[in-house]
């Protein structure tokens, strides 16, 4: 009897330490600002935390059991994306579009990795998404300013070419000159002697 009441503690013990680390799992997720679903292998979304939620504008209640291509713009990419982390473990910083279920359209990094049960056994994925939107705001703001700068430094260099153009028919000006003048001293000397 002592034996069966050592094995039912044990298995209490064992009960309360999975779920205070399910607990623990719980908060962490909440608190990671970083936008998280684990999605099954035919592309299903079935858990999603707090940030991925303020990120597409939807709750969890609305948005697991749903197509991952649900949250996507464009659906195909996020079907390339299942098929891709079939073969591999782990995709690192696709840019896709992520449409909210206010239609906003947010762009995206999106990272993925394969998940697998004890044995090995491919068993879904983790998307883990990172709002780019400022990034991208100031790429293009940089592109913006290289264009510019790029046609300032056309106009800099046709100037400049305008410029060569007039000292070199200027130099060939004072060339020409010069060889009339010899020509003219020569027949004046000519003349002189004559």
């Amino acid at each position: 009897m002592a034996e069966k009441d050592k094995i039912k503690i044990e298995l209490q013990k064992t009960k309360k330490d999975l779920e205070d680390l399910e607990a623990y799992i719980e908060e962490f997720s909440a608190f990671l600002p970083l936008a998280v679903c684990a999605v099954n292998p035919i592309g299903i979304i079935i858990n999603i935390n707090k940030a991925m939620e303020g990120l597409i504008n939807c709750s969890s209640l609305e948005i697991v059991g749903e197509s991952l291509s649900a949250v996507f713009l464009d659906a195909n990419k996020a079907e390339e994306i299942k098929k891709e982390i079939a073969d591999k473990n782990f995709i690192y910083g696709k840019e896709l579009i992520v449409l909210t279920k206010d239609k906003r359209e947010i762009p995206v990094s999106v990272s993925v990795s394969a998940r697998k049960d004890k044995e090995g056994n491919y068993i879904g994925y983790f998307v883990a998404l990172t709002v780019i939107a400022e990034l991208k705001k100031l790429q293009e703001e940089l592109e913006e300013k290289v264009e510019e700068r790029t046609g300032e430094l056309k106009e800099r260099v046709e100037e400049l070419e305008k410029f060569h153009d007039l000292t070199v028919d200027r130099e060939l000006k004072i060339i020409e000159l010069k060889n009339k003048i010899k020509e003219l001293e020569g027949q004046a000397s000519k003349n002189l002697q004559d």
